[in-house]
């Protein structure tokens, strides 16, 4: 009862700030709605326990259940330990209810909240590589929100709590968006600029650089990749001083020996070097 009391105060109060579109209006509106949203009335509706389906989802539970334990075991891989906590995934049978429990706007295609994993029906008429690579995604966000909580995760800057995630699943989140393409931007000047600390409030995301979400998370992975390709020992450093829950620029700085700002000029010069050694007349 407490807790439906306070959580109608906060759809109450962020009301007004919400019909503004205000991120903070936003994210208090879609957040108290969700913990308010029961699921009490979700089943164990496969063989994986960690899935549990809205009344209507069986067969999109069905077609997840062969991917996650893949999409478990390589963001285990790449993190270098286990889950801390279990891995509860939720599917829905509308994009509607998905909004609702996962407290985001009905465009979204998967999401962690409030500890869990969602994941939305429009994923049904997907090829399953894709569906596969937005699970891993996710996964891996479940995966950080484990070990430093949501506090934690607001001290990360948006490009790397996404690209990470889209980096590690191979693209998933980055729609039909190639690597080329998002080489081509950064050339351009089309491309988000790296930050080296992130905020909980008011997060610089894909419109903050006038970019599509897809391009701005193929971007964010594009740079990820090469500061993993650059020196995977100093990436493994990254994600470890980054599971501890250090700051972010901290972390860069003890993982590479020097600060993101030199890491980003270096990796600016590789994409321009990229773009120049490209065999002519290639695709």
């Amino acid at each position: 009862m407490k807790k439906r009391w306070i959580a109608g105060l906060l759809i109450a109060v962020s009301l007004p700030v919400g019909a503004a579109f205000t991120p903070v209006g936003q994210m208090a509106f879609y957040g108290a709605r969700a913990w308010l949203s029961s699921k009490d009335h979700f089943t164990q509706c496969t063989p994986d326990p960690r899935i549990w389906c809205e009344p209507g989802a069986e067969a999109f539970g069905a077609s997840v259940a062969p991917l996650l334990p893949a999409a478990i075991g390589h963001d285990e891989q790449a993190f270098g330990m286990a889950y801390v906590a279990p891995v509860r995934v939720n599917v829905y049978a509308s994009d509607e209810s998905f909004s609702r429990y996962g407290a985001v706007a009905p465009r979204a295609a998967g999401v962690v909240v409030l500890g869990d994993v969602h994941l939305a029906p429009k994923m049904q008429a997907w090829a399953t590589e894709r569906t596969a690579a937005v699970v891993t995604h996710e996964l891996a966000h479940l995966h950080l929100v484990q070990r430093i909580g949501t506090s934690g995760i607001g001290k990360l800057p948006n490009w790397f709590w996404e690209g990470l995630p889209t980096y590690l699943s191979g693209g998933g989140g980055a729609g039909n968006v190639t690597r080329e393409e998002a080489v081509q931007a950064f050339v351009h000047g089309r491309h988000m600029i790296p930050e080296d600390e992130g905020s909980l409030f008011a997060p610089k995301q894909a419109p903050s650089y006038g970019l599509a979400h897809a391009m701005y998370y193929r971007q964010a992975s594009v740079l990820v990749g090469w500061m993993d390709e650059k020196d995977p020992a100093a990436f493994k450093r990254l994600l470890a001083a980054v599971g501890r829950g250090e700051a972010f620029a901290g972390a860069v700085s003890g993982a590479y020996g020097r600060p993101l700002e030199a890491l980003w000029a270096e990796f600016q010069q590789a994409m321009r070097a990229e773009i120049l050694n490209k065999p002519s007349g290639s695709a």
